[in-house]
Order: C-alpha cells, then sequence, then structure tokens
C-alpha cells in the first residue's frame, strides 16, 4: 500500500499498539485496533510464550503468569504479521517509546514498508504516532496522562467497557491488559484529533508533534534544509 505523510489521519489505517512484557520476557501479550475513517475497524490480541520465567511483579502488573503461556507460541512468530500491519499504515501507541522499543528488540527492522514520503520504501518501523505526547503538547495543563485518567477526563469509560465487551476476551477487561489499553490510547487519540483545528491533520503532522521537543527542532531543520 502507498501512502503518504499529507494523508489526512483519519483517511489512513493507524494500527494502534499495546504490549504487555518486558526487554527481560520479551512481548508476551499484544493487542493492535486499527483506526480508519474515525471508526474502529479491526482488532486482533495474543497470548506469547515468554523468553523467561515470569517474576511475581510481572503478574502483578499484566496479571499473567508461567501457566497462562505453556504451550504459546514466541512473539518472534508473528514476523509476518507485523510487517504486514506496518505495510498499510502506522503505529500508534501511549507512550509509543514502550512498545517501539519491544518491536526493535525483537526485530530490529522490517522489510521494506512505505515511508510518508509518497512513493519512497523505507525499513523502520516509525514514525510513530504517541497519544500520551499529543495530550501533553495540545492540552499541557491535565497535570496527568495516563490512560485511565484520560479516559475518565474525556468521559469514555462507557465507549470503552462496550469496545472491550465486545472485542476483549473475558478476563483481559482491564488496565494492563493488550488490547484493553489498545482501545484505550485508540479512543483517546480519537478524542484528541476531533479538538477544534484539529479534525484535518495529517499523518506527518501527528507524527511530528508526537517527537520529543528535541527530536522534533532536528527534524524541522532536516525537513527545511537549515
Amino acid at each position: 500500500m502507498q501512502f503518504a505523510g499529507k494523508t489526512i489521519w483519519s483517511d489512513l489505517p493507524l494500527h494502534v499498539v499495546d504490549f504487555e512484557g518486558s526487554s527481560r520476557t520479551g512481548v508476551i501479550e499484544y493487542g493492535v485496533v486499527t483506526l480508519f475513517r474515525k471508526e474502529v475497524f479491526s482488532t486482533a490480541t495474543k497470548i506469547h510464550g515468554a523468553r523467561a520465567n515470569l517474576s511475581k511483579l510481572d503478574t502483578q502488573c499484566h496479571g499473567l503468569n508461567d501457566r497462562d503461556l505453556i504451550n504459546q507460541t514466541p512473539f518472534e512468530s508473528e514476523w509476518d504479521y507485523w510487517v504486514s500491519l506496518r505495510r498499510t499504515g502506522i503505529f500508534v501507541a501511549h507512550n509509543a517509546s514502550v512498545e517501539s522499543q519491544l518491536l526493535r528488540l525483537t526485530w530490529p527492522r522490517p522489510s521494506a514498508v512505505p515511508s510518508l514520503e509518497e512513493g519512497v520504501q523505507m525499513a523502520e518501523w516509525g514514525p510513530w504516532i504517541d497519544s500520551c505526547r499529543l495530550a501533553r503538547l495540545w492540552l499541557p495543563t491535565l497535570g496527568d496522562y495516563k490512560l485511565g485518567s484520560l479516559i475518565k477526563l474525556f468521559k469514555l469509560q462507557g465507549q470503552l467497557d462496550s469496545l472491550a465487551e465486545r472485542h476483549c476476551p473475558p478476563q483481559r477487561r482491564k488496565y494492563h491488559c493488550a488490547l484493553y489499553d489498545a482501545l484505550a490510547s485508540a479512543l483517546i487519540l480519537r478524542t484528541l484529533c476531533a479538538g477544534e483545528g484539529r479534525s484535518q491533520l495529517t499523518v506527518s503532522q501527528l507524527a511530528q508533534d508526537s517527537l520529543s521537543l528535541p527530536a522534533r527542532e532536528d527534524s524541522m531543520q532536516g525537513e527545511f534544509d537549515l
């Protein structure tokens, strides 16, 4: 699929991603919500085997234990799926540096995928859109940018509960469950982009606003050859 950064954000599939796991265990659960035309177009979730035994702290965080992972394939077996996602759209996450790191620890780069420059291919998982950084940049006085806090602030709990009942496994309908968190991130992104003056933002603008300030300045200098 060919696409360009000038595409309006709602006209390109945005794959909202959440991982449970760590650099020690690898990804043991993923959730993916594809937003397209401002709607939840599709969802996917899967539990995977771990690289190392889970600690009590791991289980306290995400609610999964070693028994849940018995006979599950490793995340590394999902290469084709993740490359296919990136070939059709851009990844989104809440605090995207975490998901980006876990993905790159598994596979440093994908095969050729579209960049935001029309007709140009690249071998990068990014650029990422970060719903947390967008909220911090666009709504700088909130103070608390956790998923649960933003869902409450934007009065999205009812929508989240309804989507979770439809898409999430029965025991995974709460925070720190991958698909539930991905659904929350998707609702937050959609709400942020519905704000005044933001409905027509391009994918490139969202990616640019998702960068940290130093990285954003470097990118702007490169773009304008300063």
